[in-house]
């Protein structure tokens, strides 16, 4: 993912106008418009959060990891968790690039609403696990009830 972020904007930076949109609405509209160079800055922050969500996956012990604690005594489903993340958060990433390299070239207007489905599916997620912890907290500390 990270590598065709890159890619997308080497092979297509020369044909790009001066001016990109650099951010969008929920809708998908183009709202700001900047430097094409901001492209660079996008994969570089995308590269980063890369490395950082990989470098939490191999270490569920750190304090960057805010995750119930349940899921951090079990490393592999905590780097699971975060690997799945990771993979998101690049495939919005990727997508986010993706289009604003069409929308800079003229051959799309704005954001289509994948990204949108992409940040729902990372909500998902986070309730998922969030219901997961809780049922699993009600299992090690069962109430009393008398």
């Amino acid at each position: 993912m990270l590598i065709f972020i890159w890619d997308i904007i080497f092979i297509n930076y020369r044909e790009l106008t001066p001016t990109i949109p650099i951010h969008f609405d929920l809708s998908g509209t183009a709202n700001r418009f900047g430097p094409k160079i901001t492209l660079w800055f996008l994969a570089g922050v995308a590269t980063f959060v890369y490395l950082l969500l990989f470098l939490v996956a191999k270490n569920p012990k750190t304090p960057l990891l805010n995750i119930p604690e349940n899921f951090k005594k079990d490393t592999k489903k905590s780097e699971l968790i975060v690997n799945i993340l990771n993979f998101l958060t690049m495939l919005i990433f990727a997508v986010i690039t993706y289009e604003s390299v069409a929308t800079g070239l003229g051959t799309q207007e704005g954001l289509s609403s994948v990204v949108n489905y992409l940040l729902g599916l990372m909500l998902v997620l986070v309730v998922v696990m969030v219901i997961v912890s809780k049922k699993n907290m009600q299992k090690e500390y069962p109430q009393n009830t008398d």
